[in-house]
């Protein structure tokens, strides 16, 4: 089965606003089974929201529209579908009620244009509006769903749960549907897809792969689709447990997004604290780390060491090992986790010094390069990479390349098993 999902409003297509309607609709489909092929923003305008309906129900069952609803001169999808369907526009006292009630909870005086807001086409069946004033509307024809709601998200969302949804489960039969994902972090795609390709090859039918990459990171997802639900996800424990044993050394879990909260459970569980010393990155790497609520379990802090005097005073930096390597090397950095461990009294520390850019960069040591370290009182992980050129692309691959680092160590020194759940 079939949806698209058609987003109106001028100020989507010039970039005034940002379109999570479509994203949250996306993801709700999804998870009923549904395949969203297409997203379409288009222009206020009745010609426009004609045709494009019509084109969508020629490729869909099921169109759900948002935005439009208002009751100004540029809200104009109720007329358009009204137009479509050769329907006229019937006022709906229950509509109008809801919006008099809404009023008077607000304490405000009713605009007479809101009186616009309760005529539908004939043929329309109301959506009552539960957190806001324009209603929605839904319609079958030709055993498709058309729906139009809002483009407010909260009034959307809640139109979608209360309505939509649950019509559409009574109306379509739909597969079941199941989602693993497998968490991975300091590998790129094209080395994962290597090597999962056999895997691939003999993937069932109905179970496909996607590859979902961001900064530092790629997320893979596996879905199935199915009449029995239990024999799916059997099928899908099976083939996640194959899929993590191709990539297992790139894995930090299979349940939880966020590196930084596996990494913070880890530490809590070894009973170890952690401190940064940061140079290029900022801190950044310490907001990534406190970002997850108790992480004060095991953070205790960070020294921002960006200029050399402060990589001296503070982090016992030798200035001729600055002089003689710079601030930015393996040197400098492994006198970092040094002065780090002393200073923050801490179990493991994070050093990192980078060219992050646009300037400062030289043939020796251009921008993108920055030298990454991890330490305790025993054991030393430092390593060299090579970025971009771009200073805000850089700082935050800086930082989860340094946690990424951080799960290297922990796996090496201290038997940690970021596969243990799979």
């Amino acid at each position: 089965m079939n949806a698209i999902i058609l987003s109106i409003g001028d100020e989507l297509l010039i970039g005034n606003t940002l379109n999570t309607n479509s994203f949250w609709l996306g993801n709700k489909l999804t998870q009923l089974g549904i395949n969203v092929i297409a997203h379409w923003t288009i222009a206020d305008t009745k010609e426009a929201i004609k045709s494009n309906i019509n084109s969508a129900q020629n490729l869909a069952q099921i169109i759900l529209i948002t935005g439009g609803l208002g009751p100004t001169s540029d809200d104009l999808t109720v007329e358009a579908i009204a137009e479509y369907y050769n329907q006229p526009l019937v006022f709906h006292d229950s509509v109008w009620d809801d919006i008099q009630k809404l009023y008077a909870i607000r304490k405000r005086p009713i605009h007479l244009g809101s009186k616009k807001m309760a005529y539908l086409p004939k043929n329309a069946i109301v959506i009552h509006n539960t957190t806001g004033t324009a209603p929605g509307s839904m319609y079958f024809s030709k055993n498709t769903l058309i729906a139009s709601m809002p483009g407010v998200p909260y009034e959307m969302k809640a139109m979608m749960r209360l309505t939509i949804i649950p019509t559409i489960k009574n109306h379509f039969t739909l597969p079941f549907i199941h989602h693993s994902y497998i968490y991975t972090a300091g590998v790129g795609e094209t080395i994962l897809s290597d090597a999962l390709v056999d895997f691939e090859k003999h993937l069932p039918s109905h179970f496909s792969l996607a590859y979902l990459p961001s900064v530092g990171k790629v997320r893979l997802r596996i879905t199935g689709k199915g009449e029995t639900e239990q024999k799916l996800n059997e099928e899908a424990k099976l083939l996640t447990k194959n899929a993590a044993s191709l990539v297992q050394k790139y894995i930090y879990s299979i349940s939880e997004p966020s590196l930084e909260k596996v990494l913070g459970q880890v530490l809590r569980e070894k009973k170890l604290q952690i401190g940064t010393a940061e140079s290029c990155t900022g801190g950044y790497i310490s907001h990534l780390i406190t970002q997850i609520p108790g992480a004060s379990d095991y953070f205790k802090g960070s020294i921002v060491s960006y200029s050399n005097e402060v990589k001296i005073s503070i982090l016992n930096v030798h200035p001729d090992t600055i002089k003689e390597y710079g601030a930015v090397s393996e040197e400098t950095v492994q006198e970092m986790l040094l002065g780090a461990l002393k200073s923050l009294n801490t179990d493991i520390v994070i050093a990192v010094s980078g060219v992050a850019g646009p300037g400062g960069g030289s043939i020796e040591k251009p921008v993108g390069l920055v030298y990454i370290g991890v330490a305790d009182k025993r054991h030393q992980i430092i390593k060299k990479m090579h970025f971009t050129n771009n200073r805000e692309l850089n700082i935050e691959l800086s930082a989860i390349q340094s946690l990424v680092l951080l799960k290297v160590f922990l796996e090496t020194y201290y038997e940690v098993n970021f596969l243990s759940e799979v």
